[in-house]
């Protein structure tokens, strides 16, 4: 499905597009500058699921061996230029009906399709190929407008 940029308000980032941003493991300093700018130029809101905090957390502080207090803060601070959206009954249920492999992917893709999001932030786009929502990496996202 083709995707007019100047009509994407609404983004969902992925995990670990969340964790990258954080900690620039595969973003580098200038591509996360880039697609902070794509996100304020075009008055995009952004969201992130609120059940991937706990799951950013974990894997800054245990994976990754971030201090605790350093990792809450950076989680807070990407949570100051972010929505958090929750799951229901409703996501959940449409999760396990969905062609989706992965259960997390799937409850994403969910949120995503109720919530009316224009597009998702991945960087496992092969993840999210049962999608009827365009996703991208965000240096694809990013490229839509230049």
């Amino acid at each position: 499905m083709p995707v007019v940029p100047n009509k994407i308000k609404r983004v969902l980032l992925d995990v670990n597009v969340c964790i990258d941003i954080i900690v620039n493991r595969s973003l580098s300093p200038e591509t996360k500058k880039e697609l902070f700018a794509v996100f304020i130029q075009n008055k995009c809101e952004v969201f992130v699921p609120a059940f991937s905090i706990d799951t950013v957390f974990y894997i800054l502080n245990s994976s990754m061996k971030i201090d605790k207090q350093v990792a809450k803060n950076a989680i807070q601070k990407l949570l100051k230029f972010t929505k958090l959206l929750h799951t229901t009954d409703g996501t959940i249920h449409k999760a396990f009906v969905s062609n989706f492999s992965d259960f997390e992917d799937a409850l994403i893709n969910s949120l995503a399709e109720i919530h009316n999001m224009d597009v998702i932030l991945t960087n496992n786009t092969s993840d999210f190929v049962q999608s009827d929502l365009p996703v991208y990496r965000p240096v694809d996202f990013i490229a839509l407008f230049k």
